[in-house]
C-alpha cells in the first residue's frame, strides 16, 4: 500500500523561510572529475557459478514486514529484525523505482531502496533492503552488497565497506556512495541467491555464503575521484539521482562538521540514457563535474536537485533537521525546518512530485515523504 502523502507529520516550525548561506558557482573550475572503471572481469564466472535472480523474485521473497505510522513507514521493532533500535546497522541511502525509470521494475508494485552500513561488525560492509510499499503491511528483504573477488576458476567475492550514505537506482545501475573515491556501481540484473551459512564468498566446499543473507548485489564498476581541485578533494557524503534534469544527472554533496570549516560543495554530473553511466570523455574515460557551487553548510546528510533547485538536507543532533533549498542565479539559499530528527539522504518522485527521505536515529527509523510544493509554501 503506498500511503497518503502529508508534510512529513510535523508542522514547519521557526526557521521556515530564514535565509541561509551565499553560494558560489565554481563550475568553471572544472577540476571535480571521477575517472570510470572498466566492467568486472569476474561478473560472467560468478554468472556461471550461481543462480542468477530478479528483482522480482527478490521482492516476492521478501521475509520482514513494515507499519505505517501516521503516514510514515516505520521499521519493526522485533526480536526478528529489530531495525527501529538496532545500533548494529544504520540506514543512510533511499531511492525508488520510480528512480529506476525502467517499467519492469515497478510494474506490479513501487519499491524504495534503502542502504545500510553495519556499525557494530564492520566487516560485513553494507546491504541494500528491497521494500515493496504495494503491499498492506510493506513488506523487504535484505541483500548484501558484495564485490567479486577470486579467479576465472573459482570466483568469489567480499563484502563492501562502504558508508553508503546516498544511492540512486537509474535503470539496472544502483550508484552507491563511497566518500574518499567516489561511488560503486552495482547492477540488479546480476543479483545471485547463495547458500544460508557464517562468512562471506566461496567456501571451501565450493558453496557461496554471504552472512546469512539469501541474496547478494555484486559491484560491476566504480568510479574514483580525479583531478586535483583548486581548493580541496571533493569529499563524496551523498549522492541522488535527478531525472527532472536533461540529461538525468548524480548530484554528490559534502558533509563537513562547524569545526571543520566552511567547505561543503556540491556537484553535478551528467548520465548516459543509453548506458545509464556516467557521461565519460572517450578517450580517458574521466567524468567532469558540469555544474558545482560552494555553499559552506554544514552537516548536509543528502543533495538533489528537483526542476534546477538543489535541496540540502542538513541534520542538528537530537533536534529536527532542515532543508536548504537554492536556486541557481539565486543571491541566498533559504533554511525550512520541516524534516524530523536523524535526516539522511533524499530522492524524488516526479509522478508524484515527493521528495521522500529516512531517518537514521535508533528508536526513530522512518521513511517519510513530502510534496515538494509543500516546503516551500
Amino acid at each position: 500500500m503506498h500511503v497518503p502523502l502529508h508534510m512529513f507529520g510535523l508542522a514547519c516550525l521557526a526557521l521556515h523561510g530564514t535565509l541561509a548561506a551565499k553560494w558560489e558557482d565554481i563550475s568553471s573550475d572544472k577540476d571535480i572529475q571521477l575517472k570510470q572503471s572498466g566492467a568486472s572481469s569476474l561478473l560472467k564466472h560468478l554468472d556461471d557459478a550461481l543462480p542468477n535472480t530478479s528483482v522480482d523474485q527478490v521482492v516476492a521473497s521478501a521475509n520482514h514486514a513494515m507499519t505505517v505510522q501516521n503516514g510514515r513507514y516505520k521499521w519493526p521493532a522485533t526480536k526478528d529484525d529489530d531495525l527501529f533500535d538496532s545500533e548494529s546497522w544504520y540506514p543512510q541511502g533511499i531511492s525508488s523505482s520510480a528512480d529506476a525509470g525502467d517499467s519492469k521494475y515497478g510494474k506490479n508494485h513501487h519499491l524504495f531502496l534503502v542502504s545500510w552500513y553495519a556499525k557494530k561488525d564492520a566487516e560485513k560492509g553494507a546491504r541494500v533492503s528491497f521494500i515493496n510499499t504495494s503491499l498492506s503491511p510493506p513488506r523487504y528483504r535484505h541483500v548484501l552488497l558484495v564485490e567479486p573477488t577470486g579467479s576465472a576458476s573459482k570466483p568469489s567475492f567480499k563484502a563492501v565497506r562502504v558508508h553508503a550514505g546516498g544511492i540512486a537506482w537509474y535503470g539496472n545501475l544502483l550508484y552507491v556512495q563511497d566518500t574518499d573515491h567516489g561511488a560503486r556501481l552495482f547492477d540488479v540484473e546480476h543479483m545471485y541467491e547463495v547458500k544460508d551459512g557464517d562468512g562471506v564468498g566461496r567456501q571451501k566446499d565450493g558453496s557461496y555464503h554471504a552472512y546469512g543473507y539469501k541474496y547478494v548485489l555484486p559491484q560491476v564498476r566504480r568510479y574514483e575521484s580525479y583531478g586535483r581541485p583548486k581548493s580541496h578533494a571533493f569529499t563524496y557524503s551523498c549522492l541522488a539521482l535527478d531525472r527532472t534534469s536533461n540529461p538525468a544527472s548524480i548530484v554528490f554533496g559534502e558533509y563537513y562538521h562547524a569545526a571543520d570549516g566552511d567547505y561543503s560543495r556540491v556537484a553535478r554530473f551528467a548520465l548516459d540514457s543509453r548506458t545509464k553511466l556516467l557521461h565519460v570523455n572517450s578517450d580517458t574515460a574521466v567524468a567532469t563535474a558540469s555544474q558545482v557551487f560552494h555553499h559552506g553548510e554544514h552537516r548536509v546528510q543528502g543533495a538533489i536537485t528537483v526542476h534546477g533547485r538543489y535541496f540540502l538536507s542538513q541534520s542538528n543532533g537530537d533536534g529536527d533537521s532542515d532543508i536548504i533549498g537554492f536556486t541557481p542565479g539565486d543571491k541566498d539559499s533559504t533554511q525550512y525546518r520541516v524534516l524530523p530528527p536523524g535526516s539522511e539522504d533524499l530522492t524524488f518522485d516526479n509522478a508524484t512530485e515527493t521528495l521522500w527521505t529516512l531517518t537514521e536515529h535508533p528508536g526513530g527509523r522512518y521513511l517519510v515523504g513530502t510534496p515538494i510544493g509543500e516546503i516551500e509554501s
